[in-house]
């Protein structure tokens, strides 16, 4: 199948149409599933079905054509000057695999949960589209095609946030798109002005070209991680996760935690582990101080967004935003891992199989609890912890496939996220190492911490939902529904159940087959990826640091169970929201509406100005013209008028003069030339000057009548 796509083959390269089919089929369908419910609504979740389906097909061939040593490249023809370029290595097919993977299993989950809403097909229109522009972030090669599929997945999941409708939902979505809109420019300004750096945006090692421009290095670095963090939950551009999670319906939650934000995550890792690293013929050279401190700051950002996203989740009795919070802070563990990668620079394949490790685990066990609670919500419609219990007697597949995201989420050996946070311990340790700084100890402690509170939400969670007492009121929504769990859901339960088993029973083989081929794209020393591939995490030294976790956890859990600080609320001034969003908005809004209120009274105090201005302007003309042009032109006027019948009278009077003088000459010689007799003996002038000759007498009239007209042209000009 994957051969009809191909275009040509040289050396590891394929040109290949294959990224495009996969990024145009949901894009596509989205609009076939509209077609296809406006003839029935059932019509639509079997076309959504069947793209999900043939996506995950062709992204499963992708992944097995890279998986031996290819890279997959094509290009669309540039269109207003911007061109589409795609390039995927392993890391870019391994993100867009276990996307497909994950958008069919909501896509099949989506079925029974929305089978009694009434918009359905706006519903599964939106979640394929949006799989068109998230999994395009993963398959393109420059970071101007990212980025346009970065905000068509944004303005897509929209829809997905406020689908509901309700008040709460269309906040949520508010503040989800500002924020989107804002991250989007940020990205934006930054991919401008790496375009402008360095002449070029692809997606490469080019540290040596950045660090020439210096002034421009930090600037490009802050507006791309800043605008990629905000779809990655970055504290404190997180605010929008905690709001459209609760609101959205579970399988978008699913893809909202599981797999959007980890486009964020994707383009962290292109920038930190990728862009800002020299290519490998300059791996041995000092350009990775650059690298070091951005990765040492990146750290500490994940840190902080690990831990307080624990501690709030912790205080959280909505289950959905519970789930919310702990997305947030295991995102902070990714980044911890690129920051690990980034500060150990060519040393830092530890860091890279850490967080690669755990974006594939958590992709799968976080869908996973949103999910599976989703079929627990489908039916009580209940998302308050404090009235749910008791429920894995009615549920039991969901409850045993719930629990096993759990282990994963919390670390336990033989669950996918025990290795994956096993190699990121590794990371953070081998980060204090490197110069022994104590901030780095610091880190790895909170690191400790943290993995306790997650022990201690997810129990806490756990106990609540499915183990102790069955309210009343949840038995008689039960009873009323009558429904048990169907086979969709129980498929559901256990494809994640036999992922997550999967990804903690065989380490070995994921980390040589998948993780350890990823690095070849990126500039790593070969001894660390050869001491990454050799790591083996079933040893008594690291069942001993996850040990600790659980203990502390269990320990937080049992002093807060007791001394009910899980009804705590916390006040809004703990909140970023309340203490650094809303104050900064004020301000702004503030300024804004001072400085437009100056300009707009300026504005109307010079348009009420102006009649008064214009009258007065008027006056002066008038006056100008009545008392000063009028009077001097008519002084003018007949002054030339004067001038002018001056000078006419002068020639007239000298023309009249002329030709009267003239008149009676000619009368005169008339008269004597008459009295002479004609002889032809006679004077010679008198048969000349004689009114008998009538050519001289022509000559006569002529030059009077040129005389006249003469002097009367002289006149008229």
């Amino acid at each position: 199948m994957a051969n009809i796509f191909v275009i040509q083959i040289q050396d590891s390269l394929i040109n290949s149409n294959m990224p495009l089919a996969i990024v145009l089929l949901p894009i596509l369908g989205s609009l076939l599933i509209g077609l296809a419910g406006l003839l029935a609504a059932r019509l639509s979740k079997l076309v959504a079905v069947f793209i999900a389906a043939a996506t995950l097909y062709l992204t499963v061939e992708l992944f097995f054509v890279i998986l031996q040593g290819y890279t997959v490249f094509y290009d669309l023809p540039a269109l207003a000057g911007v061109a589409i370029n795609f390039k995927v290595d392993l890391t870019g097919a391994v993100f867009a695999l276990f996307t497909a993977v994950i958008w069919f299993i909501a896509v099949i989950a989506s079925i029974p949960y929305m089978a009694h809403d009434s918009r359905q097909t706006r519903y599964f229109t939106f979640l394929l589209l949006s799989l068109g522009g998230c999994i395009g972030v993963f398959l393109c090669g420059d970071f101007l095609s990212l980025l346009l599929f970065f905000e068509l997945m944004t303005f897509a999941a929209y829809a997905l946030v406020v689908h509901t409708q309700s008040a709460d939902a269309i906040k949520a979505g508010g503040n989800y798109l500002y924020l989107g809109v804002i991250g989007g420019l940020s990205l934006l300004s930054g991919v401008i002005l790496l375009n402008y750096s360095i002449g070029t945006v692809s997606i490469e090692p080019l540290l040596q070209e950045i660090v020439i421009s210096e002034g421009t290095a930090v600037l490009i670095a802050v507006l791309m991680i800043a605008g990629f963090g905000v779809k990655a939950g970055m504290i404190p551009l997180h605010i929008w996760l905690p709001q459209a999670h609760p609101v959205a319906p579970a399988p978008a939650s699913a893809l909202l935690s599981g797999i959007m934000i980890k486009t964020g995550a994707y383009g962290i890792i292109r920038v930190v582990t990728m862009l800002y690293t020299p290519s490998q013929n300059l791996a041995e050279s000092g350009l990775w101080h650059f690298t070091e401190n951005l990765g040492h700051v990146i750290i500490w950002i994940g840190i902080m967004t690990m831990l307080l996203a624990a501690l709030m989740a912790v205080l959280q009795n909505n289950a959905k935003r519970l789930l919310a919070y702990s997305s947030i802070s295991q995102m902070g563990y990714i980044l911890m891992g690129i920051g690990a990668a980034g500060y150990l620079g060519y040393d830092g394949a530890m860091g890279f199989g850490g967080f690669s490790y755990h974006i594939i685990n958590h992709a799968f066990f976080k869908s996973g609890l949103f999910i599976l609670f989703g079929i627990i919500y489908t039916r009580l419609h209940e998302v308050d912890m404090d009235k749910l219990g008791g429920l894995w007697k009615r549920f039991p597949f969901t409850f045993f496939a719930f629990l096993v995201c759990a282990f994963g989420i919390t670390g336990i050996p033989g669950f996918n996220g025990y290795v994956s946070k096993t190699l990121l311990h590794h990371a953070i340790v081998e980060a204090f190492e490197h110069h022994h700084l104590w901030d780095l100890w610091a880190a790895e402690k909170l690191f400790m911490l943290t993995s306790g509170l997650t022990v201690c939400y997810i129990t806490k969670l756990v106990i609540t939902v499915f183990l102790g007492k069955t309210h009343s009121e949840t038995l008689v929504k039960l009873e009323k529904e009558g429904q048990r769990e169907n086979w969709l859901e129980r498929f559901v339960a256990l494809s994640f159940i036999a992922t997550i088993a999967f990804l903690g029973l065989f380490p070995a083989a994921i980390i040589s087959r998948v993780i350890v081929p990823m690095t070849e794209a990126f500039t790593y020393k070969e001894y660390y990826v050869n001491y990454l591939l050799k790591t083996n995490v079933w040893n008594l030294h690291d069942f001993l640091g996850i040990f600790i976790a659980l203990i502390l956890g269990a320990g937080i859990y049992l002093f807060s169970k007791r001394k009910k600080l899980f009804t705590l609320a916390p006040p809004d001034y703990l909140s970023v929201e309340y203490s650094l969003y809303k104050p900064v908005t004020k301000v702004l809004g503030f300024v804004f509406i001072k400085t437009g209120r100056l300009i707009d009274d300026n504005i109307n105090r010079g348009f009420h100005s102006a009649p008064s201005l214009l009258v007065r302007t008027a006056n002066g003309a008038g006056y100008t013209d009545s008392f000063i042009t009028n009077d001097l032109g008519r002084r003018i006027s007949l002054f030339f008028s004067d001038l002018f019948n001056s000078i006419y009278r002068l020639w007239f009077d000298g023309i009249s003069a002329i030709f009267s003088r003239l008149g009676l000459f000619l009368r005169k010689v008339f008269m004597a030339m008459f009295k002479f007799d004609y002889s032809t003996k006679g004077d010679s002038r008198f048969q000349t000057i004689n009114i008998s000759n009538i050519d001289f007498d022509m000559y006569i009239v002529l030059i009077v009548i040129g005389a006249i007209l003469a002097t009367s042209l002289l006149f008229i000009l």
